[in-house]
């Protein structure tokens, strides 16, 4: 990746951020309430596995790619749950503000997570091979997948996997070796899945056919 191509990609992620949470302070209800404040934290959240996907793309000893990835991976479910917040979307006299901003938002999380599983992608591939490559891609998205619904249905926060890691277990095994009993979790877990494999392949799709290097 060029110099021009990095700083116009930071400069799009940034932009659409600050988009995003100018919406919200502009709202003419009160600024930084409800439905701003969350969701600017939200898109603080989304930034995170950004920041580790960076790290773990440009660190030089492969000793630190296992707890950058570890962190990388506990937070990437935080960029495409911002899809999920449009939940909130309510029949108001700000609904097309707020469809604005929640679509804005949802954007950026989408965008930052695929870029960040794409730097952690060819960082893989690059050290281990084309297969690893591909196979930690798809198991990551499985995974963010996982995380989107246990942070949305059973309201578990990245770090909770640090604070209280028995419990998310317990939580998520009770779910996954019961899906059918939790129909909207799987629902949503499986379109989450979906949408931000597809969107990955596109984005991955790009960068392959322009052959660009990170």
């Amino acid at each position: 990746m060029t110099s021009l191509s990095r700083y116009l990609l930071s400069f799009s992620l940034v932009a659409t951020t600050g988009l995003a949470i100018m919406l919200g302070i502009t709202d003419p209800a009160e600024p930084l309430y409800y439905p701003t404040a969350f969701l600017i934290w939200n898109l603080v959240l989304a930034w995170m596995p950004m920041v580790f996907a960076a790290g773990f793309a440009a660190v030089r000893r492969r000793i630190w790619l296992i707890p950058l990835g570890a962190c990388w991976l506990a937070f990437l479910p935080n960029a495409p749950y911002l899809v999920t917040d449009l939940v909130h979307l309510e029949a108001n006299a700000e609904l097309w503000r707020h469809v604005l901003q929640y679509g804005v938002a949802a954007w950026t999380g989408i965008i930052l997570g695929t870029v960040s599983l794409w730097l952690v992608h060819r960082r893989i591939e690059r050290e281990f091979g084309v297969l690893v490559g591909w196979a930690a891609a798809i198991v990551s998205v499985g995974l963010c997948a996982i995380g989107v619904v246990i942070g949305r249905f059973q309201r578990w926060n990245s770090w909770d996997l640090v604070t209280d890691p028995r419990a998310i277990a317990t939580s998520t095994l009770d779910w996954v070796s019961s899906p059918l009993s939790y129909v909207e979790s799987t629902g949503v877990g499986i379109a989450v899945a979906a949408f931000f494999g597809l969107a990955y392949l596109t984005v991955w799709s790009l960068c392959a056919s322009g052959r660009v290097e990170p």
